[in-house]
């Protein structure tokens, strides 16, 4: 008898498995692996083999060296056809089929049939494990601490950014009759869990115990536990790339009181570490201070984060959070300030060996540059980014902060100064070509970087595209509710007035409506 599976994905394998046994192929096994998880047709081949998107990406560059892959390409290939996703070619699907062992159309199977009526829907029992997500739909708004220990157990070896990206394709694709606000509200408290679960679940007994007696007697701190620390921080801020400012707050409010009192109890060799990392967890409380639209109080952590950075001797994180002070600057529309704290963040960057650092200060200084209509100043420090982002591309190990930083990032930007220097044919390229680089599961700049696009299809008077893109704004901000891309969607909508008896424009209101995202617009723009 085999033994019961920990996790959803051995659930996954061990059904596919016990299918190969019984003599189905590999087509069939992914068949039945997509009606039983609720899954697209180019994620269950994936999933009948145990495979990870970045394993997938792996065998991808085996075969086929001249045209590397990423995890994001199978990722974006996978969410689509959703509005987060992108279109494989027909050479991509033909390659896939050939990794799977199946035919394109098995890829395909999944889209509709315009050739007749669709038949009938057929009403199945519940299969054994049923989706998470689908369970959680049924139980209470709270979550229970029995259904906390269920997700933990059942999340132990879930890779958060697949789990995102499951979340996100489920929500583009459920019945659009339900309460999707109380829906997602549970969903979103399933995912902190997940987040949450590096805390709650260290697989190793004696780190667990480790851990819980430094906790317990902060005198006995060591470098095992400080590098736990560190470990789990990367979980903290991708729980507020996807889930947004609200709940991620009170996770790394959490822990920087946790951290907090182990500074005062630190040996002097370790004392930078654990330092830098109460800097990371302040201004990770600033960032989603800064989402939240409380910038007063995102100004007292960043302070805070820069004091304690400096007190670490740590000077590329003195580079990020003066970058992260210059941004929350010029959004407040005072771009002075804003270049004052990019041209200290270009000093620091400059004493250290971190492409990074310089990338980002000198992606600060142009949008501080532009918003200031300064565009000269803004190009050259655009310029000064593109050298180091080609710097990144050759491989630099990074500090855990700069995850987020890629080409995709600089592209971003690019189409950001365009924008506020009128130049909206550049803005719109440029962001074209920054989406397909940006892991669709960080639903922060994914949708920021969409709010760009939108902007420049207004201005050049496209409003049918640019109200389209908008939807798709709002679809995948349910599931990451920032303050900051709600004020973005109000922000267009209030730029689309002139054209409200326009169908484009009374489709996105009634889409608005849908998603409880009507209101009025803020005066800070990006």
């Amino acid at each position: 008898m085999a033994a019961r599976p920990r996790s959803r994905r051995q659930e996954q394998v061990q059904f596919a498995t016990e299918l190969r046994a019984a003599g189905k192929t590999w087509p069939e096994a992914a068949a039945a692996v997509r009606h039983r998880y609720r899954v697209n047709a180019r994620v269950a081949p994936r999933l009948a083999r145990g495979l990870s998107q970045r394993q997938v990406a792996e065998l991808w560059n085996e075969r086929w060296p001249d045209d590397p892959k990423t995890f994001k390409n199978i990722s974006t290939w996978e969410l689509w056809p959703a509005s987060t996703g992108h279109a494989p070619s027909l050479d991509t699907l033909d390659r896939l089929a050939q990794l799977y062992e199946c035919s394109v159309a098995d890829l395909l199977a999944d889209l509709p049939n315009h050739g007749h009526p669709p038949p009938a829907p057929a009403s199945p029992a519940p299969a054994v494990g049923a989706d998470l997500l689908d369970g959680l739909a049924a139980e209470p708004l709270l979550l229970t601490p029995q259904l906390a220990g269920t997700l933990v157990h059942r999340l132990h070896d879930v890779c958060f950014e697949e789990l995102a990206q499951a979340l996100i394709m489920w929500v583009q694709q459920a019945n659009p009759g339900l309460n999707r606000r109380e829906l997602l509200l549970k969903i979103s408290t399933a995912l902190t869990v997940a987040a949450a679960a590096p805390l709650l679940d260290i697989a190793d007994a004696d780190e667990r115990d480790r851990v819980a007696a430094v906790l317990d007697d902060p005198s006995r701190l060591d470098l095992a536990t400080i590098t736990h620390a560190e470990r789990v921080l990367q979980h903290y801020r991708r729980q507020g790339d996807v889930l947004g400012p609200q709940i991620a707050l009170q996770t790394a409010l959490a822990q920087r009181q946790v951290i907090a009192d182990l500074v005062a109890s630190a040996p002097e060799d370790l004392r930078p570490r654990v330092l830098t990392v109460y800097a990371e967890l302040s201004q990770m409380v600033g960032w989603q201070l800064y989402n939240l639209g409380d910038y007063r109080a995102a100004q007292y952590y960043y302070d805070d984060a820069r004091t304690a950075a400096h007190d670490a001797e740590n000077t590329e994180l003195v580079t990020y959070v003066l970058c992260t002070m210059g941004q929350l600057a010029t959004w407040q529309n005072k771009p002075r300030v804003g270049i004052d704290h990019a041209i200290a963040a270009q000093a620091w960057a400059a004493q250290t060996d971190s492409p990074a650092a310089l990338g980002y200060a000198a992606d600060v200084a142009a949008r501080a540059f532009a918003a200031a209509q300064q565009p000269d100043k803004a190009q050259r420090s655009l310029e000064q980014e593109h050298a180091a982002v080609r710097d990144l591309a050759a491989g630099t190990p990074l500090a855990s902060w700069w995850y987020f930083y890629d080409e995709s990032f600089y592209w971003g930007t690019n189409a950001e100064c365009a924008l506020v220097l009128g130049t909206p044919e550049k803005a719109l390229a440029a962001a074209r070509t920054s989406l397909p680089m940006i892991d669709p599961t960080n639903v922060h700049n994914y949708a920021h970087t969409l709010a760009l696009q939108s902007q420049a299809h207004l201005q050049q008077g496209d409003i049918a595209e640019a109200s389209t893109i908008v939807g798709d704004i709002a679809r995948i901000s349910s599931v990451n509710r920032s303050p900051r891309i709600t004020q973005r969607i109000a922000d267009l909508r209030t730029a689309l007035t002139p054209w409200q008896r326009s169908r484009a424009v009374r489709t996105l209101d009634d889409l608005l409506a849908h998603y409880q995202l009507t209101g009025s617009s803020s005066t800070n723009k990006s």
